[in-house]
């Protein structure tokens, strides 16, 4: 198991070095969806819901994992730890295949663009800080043009890439993306579920 992300990790994810699980905490990033002991995933697509779910399924038995109202959880605190952790670290991500999984992530959780797939890819943040980390992990894939926007009355902040490297973002990132998958129009038997 990796041992980058720090010496109190019980080693659960590999997120700095498998691209599952990098798109994975990508996905959580975008959700954030925990309290106390309990980390899982808030969203009503049913795929991001299963794929989540195969993720914690890798770590534990089905009876831990709990679903009630678009929420999809488990009761563990080292996981939990683990995951934060590794937020809190994120400019650790340096190989690309890690750092394009993790955006595909990020992308399905709280990412958009027009239906022209060209204008208005953004991803929303709900800090500045981890709005600029990203901005600049994209620099490490080549994505250079960017921009941060403050919406004053959502209290958010989007990351938008320029309508010049959009489609460049969206190839990078759409081997992982299964939001992606469905807007180009993949047959449902070729998604990647991995």
């Amino acid at each position: 198991m990796d041992n980058t992300v720090g010496s109190t990790s019980t080693n659960f994810c590999n997120f700095f070095s498998q691209e599952e699980d990098a798109y994975i905490l990508g996905l959580w990033c975008a959700d954030k969806y925990w309290w106390s002991s309990s980390i899982g995933l808030s969203n009503t697509d049913s795929d991001l819901i299963r794929r989540f779910r195969k993720f914690l399924r890798k770590h534990f038995s089905e009876d831990r994992i709990k679903f009630n109202d678009n929420h999809l959880f488990v009761n563990s605190r080292p996981l939990l730890r683990e995951f934060r952790e590794a937020e809190n670290n994120l400019e650790r991500l340096k190989r690309a295949d890690i750092i394009k999984a993790y955006f595909a992530g990020r992308f399905d959780g709280d990412g958009s663009i027009d239906k022209n797939l060209r204008s208005d890819c953004r991803i929303v943040y709900g800090r500045r800080n981890e709005t600029e980390i990203d901005q600049k992990l994209l620099k490490r894939i080549n994505i250079n043009k960017t921009k941060i926007y403050y919406y004053k009355t959502a209290k958010t902040f989007c990351l938008y890439a320029s309508r010049y490297e959009a489609k460049k973002f969206l190839e990078t990132i759409l081997h992982h993306s299964l939001k992606l998958q469905k807007l180009v129009l993949v047959p449902r038997r070729d998604l990647v579920f991995r």
